[in-house]
Formats: C-alpha cells, sequence, structure tokens
C-alpha cells in the first residue's frame, strides 16, 4: 500500500511539472513557486478530498498567486504577506501576543480629540502609544507614551474586542468617549459629546500574516461546512499562498529585501530564480497531511522556524558575493520577451548548496502545510461529502479573479514592491 502511494505521487509530480509551464506564460515568473507548491499540496489528501481538489487542480494551482494580484486592489492586503517579527525585540518575541485581539490592542495607539473650541481643527492627545523596539532602539524614535497595563485596568481589553475588531478594514478608528466609560471617567468626560478617542492600527506597519493565516483557515473551514465549492476553492488557494509567504524566511525580517544590508534583490533570488531553476530537481513528496490540533500555535511555529533562517541566508548570499568571481554573478536573461538581468544558473547553484538545499526543505514544508491545513479545515467541518449534489457553487470565485487580474495588469501597487520582483 505504502509503495502504491509512492508511485502514485511520484507519476502525479511528473505530471504536474509538465502541466504548470502553461501556465507560467501568463504571468511574472515570480509566482512560478506557488503555483507549484498548491499544485503538489494536493497529492497529501486523502481519497475523500480528491473529488474536489483533484478536479481542480488548475484553479488552486493556476489562482495560488491572487494574493498577491489582491495588493494591486486594496491597501490592506499588503501586510498579510509577511511579518517583520524582529522589529518587535528578540527571538522568541514574547512580548508579541499571539492571538489577534489582544496585539491589535496592544499596539494601536489611542488619542483623546477634543473638537469642543473648532471642529474643523481639533486638538488631539496621545494618551497611549505603544512601544516597537526596533523604532525606538533602533530607528532612535522615541514615540512611546502612556502604559498599556493602565489602559488594561480602564476596561481597554472590553472596547477593543467590541469596537476596534470589528470594524478593522474601516479605520480611522474613531468613537464616542460614551464607548469608553471608564477611560471617559478617568478623564473626566462623561457625558462629552465633542470629545472622541482616536484609535489608530500601529502593528500592520510591521505585517500580520501569522495573524490573518488563522482567519482565513477559518473561513475555509465554514466553506467547506456549507459545502460552498467556490469558497472552498478561494480559501483553499488563498491560505496555500500565505503559507508559502510563511516559509520564506525574507517575509519574516524588517530587512526583507537585504535593503539594510546592501543586498537589495535577495528576495527575488531566494523566493523565484531559485524555484525555476531546480525546482524539477528537488524531492518534493512529502507523504500525507495530517491534522492541526492548534491552529495558531502551527502557525507561529512556522513563522518562528522560518525566521531563524534569516541570518543563513543573508549571510552566506553576501560570503557567496565576496568571494565568487563578479562577472559570473549577474547574467542577461529573457523572460516574457524582454531581456533581464538576473542571478547566473551556476550562481544561483552555489548559493543553494552553500545553504544545504534549504530552498528545497521549506518547499517540501510548505507543501505539507498547505496540504495539512486544507485536510484540517475538512475534518473540522464534520469531513463533507466533497462530490456530487452535497457541494455547490457558483462563478464568484472565477470573477473575481478575472477583476483581480485586471487590477494587476492596470493597477499600482500597495506596499512593497519586491514581493513580485
Amino acid at each position: 500500500m505504502k509503495k502504491s502511494f509512492t508511485a502514485f505521487l511520484i507519476f502525479a509530480i511528473l505530471l504536474s511539472f509538465a502541466s504548470v509551464t502553461v501556465l507560467e506564460s501568463e504571468e511574472d515568473w515570480g509566482f512560478y513557486a506557488h503555483r507549484k507548491l498548491n499544485r503538489l499540496a494536493v497529492f497529501t489528501l486523502p481519497p475523500q478530498m480528491m473529488p474536489l481538489f483533484k478536479s481542480e487542480i488548475e484553479y488552486l494551482s493556476a489562482h495560488a498567486v491572487d494574493p498577491d494580484r489582491r495588493r494591486y486592489a486594496t491597501p490592506h492586503e499588503g501586510p498579510r504577506h509577511f511579518i517583520d517579527i524582529d522589529a518587535w525585540g528578540s527571538f522568541p518575541y514574547s512580548n508579541l501576543p499571539r492571538d489577534w485581539n489582544e496585539a491589535l490592542g496592544k499596539f494601536s495607539s489611542v488619542s483623546l480629540i477634543d473638537r469642543c473650541i473648532d471642529s474643523d481643527s481639533p486638538d488631539t492627545t496621545v494618551i497611549y502609544f505603544p512601544y516597537i523596539p526596533w523604532d525606538e532602539e533602533v530607528e532612535k524614535e522615541k514615540n512611546s507614551t502612556g502604559e498599556y497595563s493602565d489602559l488594561l485596568e480602564l476596561g481597554y481589553r472590553k472596547f477593543i474586542d467590541a469596537n476596534v475588531v470589528s470594524n478593522f478594514y474601516s479605520a480611522p478608528w474613531e468613537f464616542q468617549v460614551s464607548q469608553w466609560e471608564s477611560m471617559a471617567d478617568s478623564l473626566n468626560l462623561t457625558g462629552s459629546d465633542c470629545h472622541f478617542f482616536l484609535v489608530e492600527d500601529q502593528l500592520s506597519n510591521y505585517g500580520i500574516l501569522p495573524y490573518y493565516l488563522p482567519i482565513i483557515q477559518s473561513q475555509l473551514t465554514n466553506a467547506m461546512r456549507r459545502g460552498d465549492k467556490s469558497r472552498i476553492l478561494r480559501y483553499a488557494a488563498d491560505i496555500g499562498h500565505y503559507i508559502g509567504d510563511a516559509h520564506v524566511p525574507l517575509h519574516t525580517t524588517i530587512n526583507y529585501n537585504g535593503q539594510l544590508t546592501g543586498q537589495k534583490g535577495i528576495h527575488a533570488f531566494w523566493e523565484s530564480r531559485i524555484p525555476e531553476l531546480f525546482a524539477t530537481e528537488f524531492d518534493l513528496i512529502v507523504g500525507r497531511a495530517q491534522y492541526i490540533e492548534n491552529k495558531q500555535d502551527f502557525f507561529w511555529d512556522i513563522i518562528l522556524d522560518t525566521h531563524l533562517k534569516v541570518d543563513s541566508v543573508l549571510s552566506i548570499e553576501q560570503h557567496l558575493r565576496d568571494t565568487y568571481p563578479e562577472d559570473a554573478q549577474m547574467c542577461f536573461d529573457q523572460r516574457l520577451s524582454q531581456t533581464v538581468q538576473q542571478p547566473c544558473k551556476e550562481f544561483a547553484e552555489a548559493y543553494e548548496k552553500m545553504m544545504n538545499g534549504m530552498v528545497e526543505r521549506q518547499m517540501r514544508k510548505t507543501i505539507f502545510a498547505i496540504g495539512s491545513a486544507w485536510y484540517t479545515a475538512w475534518v473540522d467541518a464534520g469531513q463533507p461529502n466533497l462530490t456530487g449534489e452535497e457541494i455547490v457553487g457558483d462563478d464568484s470565485h472565477l470573477l473575481e479573479s478575472d477583476s483581480l487580474r485586471i487590477y494587476y495588469q492596470r493597477g499600482s501597487i500597495y506596499g512593497r514592491e519586491h514581493l513580485n520582483d
């Protein structure tokens, strides 16, 4: 049984290598790895999930890049792809809450707006501004004001949970003082109709990837529970992308493109160039997906494990550039009818070897994690029948994908441009 399963995986992967190249001519070549990872994750699933996931493997593969296209449509998308976790202090960053509501509250600023004299030019007083280690200790920006513990004593978490979290996509967050009675009482503002609390998100500046993963995991589970085919496919394709990002070391550091160490361009070198050149030679058979008991811990463990590799990614590339013949590092190549300069094949191969196959290992971990997330959503949904009349849907996922393609082709990106370099 085990041998037959392995043989099936080998055959399926060979087929995937043959068919994925057709898709690559449509878009920027940097999307190659995301498509491949989603495609191969399908083969980690149990037979009961195959009627839907195997039949829709082309959609799951092609639309693994939709989250990147969505970055051209909304400013809210960019922070979902990364977390500059080293902005928050020292490993394992225990001062950064793992719970979304708590983190959003702790790392949002709170100000008092006074419109009593002039509603057009109000006075603003900062009550609380969070201590962000990178800003305070590295950038020397002394912005922190107030104590978080003082806010908690005044019912701050209840106020955040009731008002801010549910309005996350409706910033600016401005509230009547009556909505936070304890703070209003402490400031002698009870009954005022010209004072307001302004809450501003300082967390998203450094990315929210591990906070967003449990959210979309829950969305996928709910879609499976409802038998909503269009949303199952959309959320399955999307979470595969975000899990892929979580396994890229440079998605977990403030030095995300080597811009702080004179290594600009290293992001695409690691994430895109190496997989494009060598993925067909990698061993990407990872076995069967497994159930995830604690989703929050699972996703955070991925981030922390990935981040531990940042130093090697940067230091090895720098050492290689210092010792490798300079005229053999960058080569010209044809990409989508354009001549572009990128790391030479031999130089890229030397980099991956010096990293002891890190890109291959991370791709293997990603495939397993994607499959496990899909499988876990199915189990948590009650293992619904994913075939026949049990699963219904419309074309909304296709319509959204078409609109994202238009934004991608015509629009300007929100956030970090290197993510598609």
